[in-house]
């Protein structure tokens, strides 16, 4: 099945379920459609959910009286009242686990999809202009360079890009370094001309509108093609289903026993090495097999609004730690008792009015790191995850040699 974006904007109440990885592969491309509202930790045997509306629905009818002069505008259109849902199936030993997404709402949009390409530019579009940007050109270098090819652009909701876009997107990404800024002699930075600029626009594009416009077909037949033209082994062992191979971008890991936030992503539309070609095929690595993944505070109770505020300094969070997990996973699964370890580190508070007490729904896990067979829990009770724990005492007889480190509050964790 060809998926487009005006299939993921038109979708009806029949569910589409995708596996993890090619969800992730989408969703930037459309994510400036919708907005989240509600997240529900996986319960019992129910799993994890998140709630999505139309980025115009409103309360209310917008108001038919006359704008002043000078006043503030509005997002154009009437009350849209379209809802989403995605479910986070649970995940089945041997298999990748799968995202469903289905409409809950009667309603349909109120609105084309243009009309939202113009109010709001999708975040993948947003990160392609940002690393531009990163690289040395001027916002208005990389704006003309996007719109050298229109056909393509608008293939992928990007037609109404501007330079204050660019702007605002190389200040929203400005941490995430995806590369150095290459200077001059004279100590500026050097700008990139218009034609490199498109040369390098295309390539993260990929031939065709759009790089995860493809049948299954299609990945079907370039595996069995990369799988003739593979060299046979007798002694190497093959996995028997590699993933999609539209991978999730990874998020870099910090320095060992170093906790810092997961902020490097490369733009989603890149093919990236599938966990065959990411597994080693022959005997497994001396660093590998004394290496431990900790997750910490990975908690629904901090995407509470109310209780920390609004205010995110890593908007890719969900992405790049789900890459991160299901890459662990990946290397655990390909060489069983001898892949790295994974420990899941929770917060259960004292205070019963906090999104984080152990009776509170933000006590759970987030769907997307929900613990497996096999993978290690710690409960603290402070901020350390070291005190008052067995942490260290793991860690310690788990021969751990390179540790890895990434979570939630990680500036006092």
């Amino acid at each position: 099945m060809t998926l487009t974006r005006q299939q993921l904007f038109d979708i009806t109440r029949a569910p589409i379920t995708l596996p993890f990885s090619r969800f992730l592969a989408l969703w930037p491309w459309i994510d400036n459609v919708y907005v989240r509202k509600k997240i529900r930790a996986a319960t019992g045997r129910t799993p994890g959910y998140e709630l999505w509306a139309c980025r115009n629905r409103r309360k209310h009818p917008p108001s038919s009286a006359p704008a002043t002069p000078g006043g503030r505008r509005s997002r154009p259109g009437a009350t849209c009242l379209v809802g989403l849902k995605l479910v986070w199936n649970r995940y089945v030993e041997g298999e990748e686990r799968t995202v469903t997404i289905e409409r809950y709402t009667e309603e349909t949009h109120s609105h084309t999809l243009d009309e939202m390409d113009k109010q709001k530019r999708s975040s993948a579009i947003r990160r392609i202009a940002a690393r531009e940007t990163l690289g040395g050109a001027q916002p208005h270098e990389v704006a003309n360079a996007m719109k050298a090819d229109m056909e393509v652009l608008a293939a992928v909701g990007g037609t109404y890009i501007t330079r204050a876009d660019v702007k605002n997107a190389s200040k929203s990404y400005e941490g995430e370094t995806w590369g150095r800024r290459s200077r001059g002699h004279d100590g500026g930075f050097t700008p990139i001309i218009v034609a490199e600029g498109l040369e390098r626009w295309r390539e993260q594009l990929l031939p065709g509108p759009a790089p995860w416009m493809e049948t299954s077909t299609q990945t079907a037949a370039r595996r069995r093609a990369a799988d003739a033209d593979a060299p046979a082994s007798t002694s190497t062992p093959q996995l028997n289903a590699p993933p999609p191979t539209q991978a999730p971008p990874t998020a870099q890991a910090p320095p060992p026993t170093q906790e810092a936030p997961l902020t490097q992503a490369p733009p989603p539309t890149h093919d990236l090495p599938t966990t065959q070609a990411l597994a080693p095929s022959t005997s497994l690595p001396a660093p590998l097999t004394a290496t431990t993944l900790v997750l910490i505070d990975s908690q629904a109770g901090f995407t509470h609004p109310t209780h920390w505020g609004p205010a995110r300094s890593n908007p890719s969070y969900e992405t790049n730690v789900a890459a991160l997990l299901s890459h662990f996973r990946a290397l655990r699964s390909a060489h069983p008792g001898a892949g790295p370890g994974i420990i899941h580190v929770r917060h259960a508070s004292l205070d019963p009015t906090s999104p984080l007490h152990p009776d509170a729904p933000g006590f759970q896990w987030m769907p997307y790191t929900t613990p497996i067979a096999g993978e290690q829990i710690v409960t603290k009770g402070v901020n350390s995850s070291f005190i008052g724990t067995d942490l260290e005492k793991m860690l310690r007889a788990a021969g751990t040699r390179r540790l890895y480190i990434a979570g939630l509050s990680t500036d006092h964790c």
